[in-house]
């Protein structure tokens, strides 16, 4: 999940912070690092910017900066952990931190490609699953999440429809270029 995501009052810890440059040297100085807590504090009525607690510290941060740092949330704690109770004492704080660590280690892959490349068939065979291959475009016409662990990482596969070009000039070059 993004901070953006986030509403009043809600918290996470800081699992990744994206970008590169200026921007990301800027959101570490102030605070934003990985394991850290955050709430959010006050939204903007139009959602820019937004008003954060980090580190006994209130900082604004607009939407767009915000949306570069991704956390995560006592519910998604809950989901991957699949209990349905965090342990509510002081050891709460070092659970998520442990599982914000886990997270860390995930990493994202999409496969992206020209219809009837082969993209599906390296998705089976790294994930494991069986998904319909066929020798002709438009076999795969939505999203299909897959994942492997190597080395304590954890990757997350996604195989994508074919597309020609990531300008957004059908429907399906635009859910590919989203996704």
């Amino acid at each position: 999940m993004r901070l953006s995501n986030l509403k009043n009052g809600e918290e996470g810890i800081i699992v990744k912070v994206l970008g590169h440059g200026a921007f990301r040297k800027r959101i570490l100085e102030m605070g934003f690092v990985k394991g850290k807590k955050v709430t959010v504090l006050q939204n903007a009525p139009l959602k820019d910017p937004i008003k954060y607690k980090i580190m006994d510290y209130e900082v604004s941060l607009r939407q767009s900066e915000a949306s570069m740092i991704e956390v995560i949330t006592p519910e998604e704690a809950q989901e991957m952990n699949g209990s349905t109770v965090l342990p509510d004492n002081p050891d709460k704080e070092m659970f998520l931190h442990t599982l914000a660590h886990k997270q860390e280690r995930t990493i994202n892959v999409a496969l992206v490609g020209n219809p009837n490349c082969g993209k599906t068939s390296l998705f089976n065979y790294v994930s494991g699953m069986h998904e319909h291959v066929g020798n002709y475009s438009g076999v795969t016409v939505d999203a299909k999440k897959g994942f492997f662990e190597y080395n304590e990482y954890r990757f997350n596969i996604y195989d994508l429809p074919g597309t020609y070009s990531l300008s957004a000039y059908t429907p399906e070059e635009l859910y590919v270029r989203h996704h």
